[in-house]
């Protein structure tokens, strides 16, 4: 199979199982095939082995004298784009989106904010801290779009 893949064929390539076994080896330094098996509770090896096989001939993924598979090129489509990778997790993007905004919140109310509120202290909290709360849910939802 050729090894050349355009972002296309890499999305139609990382979907469902493929993703599930990619995602998972992104999140490890070398990977051995029944762990994956396990992890990710396929029927068979063979199974395991039928995509860690796609994901060999698309160069994504290479196999060690012995036995051990590695992510070999990290590539973000699908799904993992809506992740940031953090060590060894996925971290919705929506996460520190929320953060920025906490940090941006926290200072204003220490220094800029007038006692006793007005109007626009106001205002601004309201939609500041709606705006957070959104983040924080679509993140949350978004954590069971994890594709492994």
């Amino acid at each position: 199979m050729n090894s050349e893949y355009n972002e296309e064929q890499m999305r139609d390539l990382l979907k469902g199982k493929t993703m599930r076994v990619y995602a998972y080896l992104l999140t490890k330094d070398t990977v051995r095939l029944r762990d994956i098996q396990y992890t990710l509770n396929f029927s068979s090896p063979s199974l395991v082995l039928h995509h860690l096989n796609k994901l060999i001939d698309a160069d994504l993924v290479v196999k060690d004298a012995f036995g051990d598979y590695a992510v070999k090129k990290d590539v973000r489509v699908g799904s993992l784009t809506l992740f940031v990778k953090l060590g060894s997790h996925f971290l919705p993007r929506f996460l520190f989106q929320a953060t920025l905004l906490v940090c941006i919140l926290i200072p204003y109310m220490v220094f800029f904010m007038s006692m006793p509120p007005d109007a626009k202290d106001v205002l601004f909290l309201f939609v500041v801290i709606t705006t957070v709360c959104l983040l924080i849910y679509e993140g949350y939802k978004m954590w069971f779009l994890k594709p492994m």
